[in-house]
């Protein structure tokens, strides 16, 4: 089997760069992006075992644009991300297919219960 994958996609670029060292040290192969234009090219090109998604970035909403990654890869694991934590939120991305909201700031922990 493959080394396991993940995109991320979020332009605080402290936080893009902090998740990627953790998802390194766990052994996975990371590709990143800090806007969904990249982040959609990124998918149609790899095919990772989780997306981090976050919810508001430069070049429009995470939340919005979820049912187009998802039909570019649909049995993709998608985990929104957002320093807004609302429950229609929250609602909205489980409706979209997300696997999994996680408010910022997050732990490492959080990370660690949802990638195993």
């Amino acid at each position: 089997m493959g080394k396991r994958s993940v995109l991320i996609i979020d332009d605080e670029v402290g936080i893009l760069n902090l998740l990627s060292r953790f998802l390194k040290r766990k052994g996975f192969e990371v590709h990143t992006a800090v806007n969904l234009t990249d982040g959609k090219s990124q998918l149609q090109n790899i095919a990772p075992d989780f997306l981090f998604l976050d919810v508001n970035l430069p070049d429009g909403n995470g939340l919005d644009s979820l049912p187009n990654l998802k039909s570019i890869q649909p049995e993709l694991n998608v985990i929104m991300m957002s320093a807004f934590d609302q429950k229609i939120m929250r609602d909205e991305a489980k409706s979209k297919g997300a696997l999994a909201f996680l408010s910022k700031p997050f732990s490492f922990d959080e990370i660690d219960l949802l990638i195993n």
